[in-house]
């Protein structure tokens, strides 16, 4: 799996109990995401997507899962490089109780996640080899293992797979969610 992949979480409890379970997707919930997402903006439906294929989507596109107790969104337009600097939209987006966030570029040597809960920040870290982006606040995560906690491509490996359950290596567990299975939706989005 590539490590490129921009990806926000709206979840009333772990989002990897949602995905294992490969639920059924709510197609006219997605739209309506995307019009509190981007108000304002044109807004073109462009067909389905798996999520396996939509973790890096295009500057102008975004890709929008909903299912029971979760929302899944694809969109560099609104990952930041360092997770307290999410907009403040996306914490209205949705009712839910827990944000959870995940953006990595490989190529760039970039890495970042952050954890809300209840509107509060409990986690945010970027690592990065440019020093300007870097962040770390909150309480550590259980997957963050001393020794790999500044080598971007590990953080993202671990991080994806502690928080959506699914692994951006060849490894596959047992118990991973499969990205190929899960299906979501992508617009065009057009600002004025």
């Amino acid at each position: 799996m590539a490590l490129n992949d921009t990806l926000v979480a709206f979840s009333d409890g772990n989002p990897i109990d949602v995905l294992r379970s490969y639920p059924v997707l709510d197609k006219p919930a997605t739209r309506a995401l995307v019009e509190r997402l981007f108000p304002g903006a044109d807004i073109e439906e462009i067909g389905d997507e798996l999520l396996i294929d939509a973790l890096n989507p295009p500057a102008d596109v975004v890709c929008v899962g909903c299912f029971p107790g979760l929302e899944l969104i694809c969109s560099w337009g609104l990952t930041p490089r360092r997770p307290s600097e999410l907009d403040p939209v996306v914490f209205t987006a949705t009712d839910r109780r827990n944000v959870y966030l995940h953006a990595a570029h490989s190529d760039a040597g970039w890495c970042s996640y952050g954890v809300w809960r209840d509107g509060s920040r409990i986690r945010s870290r970027s690592i990065s080899t440019d020093p300007t982006i870097t962040e770390d606040e909150g309480t550590h995560l259980p997957f963050e293992r001393p020794g790999e906690e500044n080598d971007p491509g590990e953080q993202s490996c671990a991080s994806m797979q502690a928080l959506f359950g699914f692994a951006c290596d060849d490894h596959n567990r047992l118990d991973d969610v499969d990205p190929e299975l899960i299906p979501v939706v992508a617009y065009r989005i057009t600002t004025p």
